[in-house]
């Protein structure tokens, strides 16, 4: 299950004491630091076994307030245990391909107020060998003869330690439990993560994240280690934010438990893109886009991701609210304002950082609001839903929920807010 970061079921809830618009600001700051770190990604990345069942493997997961969500995992093989694994906490990070988490005896390490990863008490834990993995090369590997990772981030953060073979346990479609053994990161080194993760005690609060899950299209991708058997795919639903803006639980699914569709539905694809260089992100290709029924006609190419990692259509879980690059956006707010100037609507400017708001007059409702089509390869991506395409302050004037950005890597960053519902 998928439990929202704002979600008073979460047990790292921490908003009871915050107003609807410091909610909303903090939505906005979270929104604009994700656009940094993907495009500090891009740059930074330019320099530089099989699943058994995973189709009814679902991972329970928490938004966390910095700009991931966090999935609760169960790890390790304990007999005797009144629970015979250990769940931890680990960002989800669709923009890198390496799971890892801290582990006992490790030498360097980031706050975390529960105990180090305990592999030797794990019967299922298995360091691999070096050579025996087609990821795991003569180069990469330690005296002992132990395949090794080195994962840096565009922060600075760096952790290194050993590939180790162990089970993953989650909740499933049928209600029990499914085990999946998988490789992951031994984490016995972790440099400059002290501005990242490990930070909640200074604001008291707990500190239990204790690595990633790397969701990634890399080939150490948990998605990519499910195999055949998986499908190689993950599935994910958010729901709206309510009037505090709050948010709701969802679950993030794997394998056959993402098939969508069904029933006669008809199911609309677009293909991911794929760069003829390695990219840690997912890439869609973005042809136009219409406001209502306006298209902004756009001309071929615009949205292409070119060979300096220019340009391109970014969908991510990570930022709330879309981003758009500034060239691109003032043509999306010329239709956005042409169309609330023909009802009446007054255009106020900026207001909570967001660029394009408007204060409606006492009779405006959801009929009013302009749909957003985003016209991608093969096909239409229709938001009709206004709470998903527009906020609504506590005022009752209305802001257009995508951030213009001065950066092309990349031209859009398809936000959470616009996945809604879909």
């Amino acid at each position: 299950m998928m439990i929202h970061r704002d979600s008073k079921e979460s047990p790292l809830y921490s908003g009871g004491h915050l107003t609807r618009e410091e909610r909303l600001q903090r939505l906005v700051e979270q929104s604009k630091y994700q656009a940094r770190y993907i495009e500090s990604q891009i740059l930074f990345k330019s320099n530089s076994t099989r699943s058994m069942k995973p189709d009814v493997a679902r991972l329970s997961v928490e938004y966390k307030t910095s700009r991931f969500y966090v999935a609760v995992v169960g790890l390790g093989t304990f007999p005797g245990k009144r629970k015979p694994y250990m769940n931890y906490y680990l960002i989800i990070d669709t923009a890198s391909d390496r799971t890892w988490l801290q582990y006992e005896n490790a030498t360097k390490t980031f706050n975390l107020d529960m105990p180090l990863y305990p592999w030797s008490s794990s019967t299922m834990y298995r360091p691999i060998p070096c050579n025996r993995h087609p990821l795991c090369k003569g180069d990469k590997c330690n005296v002992d003869g132990q395949c090794t990772y080195i994962s840096s981030y565009a922060s600075g953060c760096v952790t290194s330690g050993i590939v180790t073979e162990e089970m993953f346990t989650q909740g499933s479609n049928t209600g029990g439990l499914e085990s999946i053994k998988l490789l992951m990161g031994c984490g016995f080194r972790q440099d400059n993560f002290e501005n990242f993760i490990g930070r909640n005690h200074i604001f008291g609060k707990p500190d239990l994240i204790a690595g990633i899950l790397g969701l990634g299209p890399g080939e150490w991708s948990f998605i990519n280690q499910l195999g055949v058997a998986g499908e190689g795919q993950f599935a994910y639903c958010f729901e709206t934010f309510n009037f505090n803006i709050e948010g709701s639980d969802t679950y993030l699914r794997f394998g056959a438990d993402a098939t969508i569709g069904g029933a006669g539905q008809k199911v609309h694809t677009t293909p991911i893109v794929v760069p003829d260089y390695k990219t840690w992100s997912y890439y869609l290709n973005l042809e136009d886009i219409s406001v209502g029924n306006k298209n902004v006609g756009f001309p071929r190419g615009t949205f292409k991701l070119n060979i300096r990692r220019e340009g391109g259509t970014i969908i991510d879980s990570g930022t709330p609210i879309s981003v758009m690059y500034k060239d691109h956006f003032d043509r999306i707010a010329d239709l956005v304002k042409a169309h609330f100037k023909e009802l009446g609507v007054e255009y106020i400017g900026s207001q909570y950082n967001f660029t394009l708001c408007f204060r409606p007059r006492r009779r405006f409702d959801i009929t009013n609001y302009p749909s957003i089509i985003f016209h991608f390869q093969q096909a239409d991506y229709v938001i009709t839903y206004h709470k998903a395409n527009f906020m609504v302050t506590l005022t009752g004037n209305i802001c257009l929920g995508i951030f213009p950005t001065n950066t092309n890597r990349p031209a859009f960053i398809l936000g959470a807010m616009q996945q809604t519902n879909k």
